[in-house]
């Protein structure tokens, strides 16, 4: 039996297949170059056809389906009609195993957060979480060790004092003092100067 004979041959040049899915013959050569025909073992020239048809398939980005049901249907003579004709089959079928459209979206996402957080730390609106937590445990520990050491700095000259206000007043610089402080440390964190 002549293999060109039959409706599908077991092997057919690319080109051949090619015109067979609808294709544009040339574009067979590229699909064998890209490894989306499978060559015959007896005869490289040839694609062995259902296993090329196959694997073409299973290889198609599903992503490109609306378009390639637009250009068939152009092909086919539609035209207009082809803007509204929903995706194959098959593409529907493979948006419930895998969502190609959806994990590319969320793949370049969080591409772009990282390279949002990327450039807004270089730019010191950004620090790191563990850096910060240093930092903030630091001025919290000096400025309670401030609080904390107060009363034993200041307790022989306020006893001295018999002036109510001139006590507030001293205990108002000091706590003063002490926010400063922490106010200028916590000025140098959200600089990035730490």
């Amino acid at each position: 039996m002549n293999p060109s004979a039959s409706a599908t041959p077991e092997t057919a040049t690319p080109r051949e297949l090619a015109e067979r899915l609808g294709f544009k013959p040339h574009y067979g050569n590229q699909l064998l170059k890209e490894g989306r025909f499978v060559v015959d073992p007896g005869n490289p020239r040839r694609v062995l056809v259902a296993e090329s048809i196959a694997h073409y398939e299973a290889t198609k980005d599903p992503s490109k389906a609306g378009v390639a049901a637009r250009h068939a249907a152009a092909r086919a003579g539609q035209g207009a009609d082809a803007q509204a004709a929903p995706p194959d089959a098959a593409a529907e079928a493979g948006s419930e195993r895998y969502n190609y459209q959806g994990s590319k979206a969320k793949r370049e996402h969080f591409a772009a957060l990282e390279a949002e957080a990327s450039y807004r730390q270089k730019m010191r609106e950004l620090l790191e979480a563990e850096d910060v937590r240093s930092v903030l445990a630091e001025i919290l520990t000096v400025l309670r060790k401030a609080i904390e050491s107060q009363p034993y700095r200041r307790a022989p000259e306020l006893a001295a004092m018999s002036d109510e206000a001139q006590i507030r007043a001293v205990l108002v610089n000091d706590a003063e003092a002490l926010l400063k402080d922490a106010s200028a440390a916590l000025s140098k964190l959200g600089r990035g100067e730490f």
